[in-house]
């Protein structure tokens, strides 16, 4: 009995000894590709990166990770001819294959999320300075303005083409709307404008947008997409 119990801690402790070398790897990882994408990727500084796998050290043997959690603060993308910042972005990625030189890696499918204020939104669109954006509710966006020392409001919905921003439609008009002529110079100040977004976060590509109370929700989305430090 002795020697059974014996038998039993050995392996308990054993096995207690492979989980933490198991985790102590996982961490290490995570920091080396961490550092391996700060900078890259349109990422902003070190990005946090967190890897779901276990046990980690087989799939380590095969240089595949099953799952790769990223969130960075703030990533560079561009548009319109100029950069700009995405903010609160969080990517996971799903079946990612290292390369030998550790310098690359492959990525089965991604998603991903991040925002951007509507100030940028409004700059990206090249809209007249004189107009603000804002949340105009449920898939909305609100578009405030001043003319002839009246205010005018009214509400745009945005769609996307590939990696494009339109404006897909503009609302009824407030205040001066109801003057000829206003309703018609609105819609053609408004209603043709788009931007094509460009330096894509993590090689992925733009899946939808949506207006929130603190500005523009971006989703991504991507299947077969390159990872690199280059």
């Amino acid at each position: 009995m002795r020697s059974w119990i014996k038998a039993v801690s050995a392996v308990a402790v054993l096995a207690g000894l492979l989980v933490g070398a198991d985790r102590i790897a996982v961490v290490v990882a995570q920091n080396e590709a961490a550092d391996k994408l700060a900078g890259h990727q349109g990422i902003t500084g070190k990005p946090s990166v967190s890897i779901g796998d276990f046990p980690f050290l087989t799939d380590l043997i095969d240089r595949k990770v099953g799952s790769l959690h990223i969130s960075a603060s703030a990533m560079q993308l561009s548009g319109a001819g100029q950069s700009f910042q995405l903010n609160d972005f969080v990517a996971d990625l799903k079946g990612v294959q290292i390369s030998g030189d550790e310098n690359s890696a492959t990525v089965d499918s991604g998603t991903g999320t991040g925002k951007i204020s509507y100030q940028q939104v409004q700059t990206l669109l090249d809209l007249d300075s004189r107009m603000s954006l804002g949340y105009g509710g449920p898939d909305q966006v609100k578009v405030s303005a001043s003319m002839l020392g009246q205010k005018l409001a009214t509400t745009v919905k945005l769609r996307t083409e590939g990696n494009k921003v339109l404006v897909d439609s503009v609302g009824d008009l407030s205040g001066l709307g109801a003057l000829p002529g206003v309703g018609a110079a609105i819609n053609s100040a408004i209603g043709t404008r788009s931007f094509t977004l460009q330096g894509m976060p993590v090689g992925l590509d733009l899946d939808q947008v949506t207006p929130e109370p603190d500005g523009l929700a971006l989703k991504f989305r991507g299947s077969h997409v390159r990872l690199s430090n280059s």
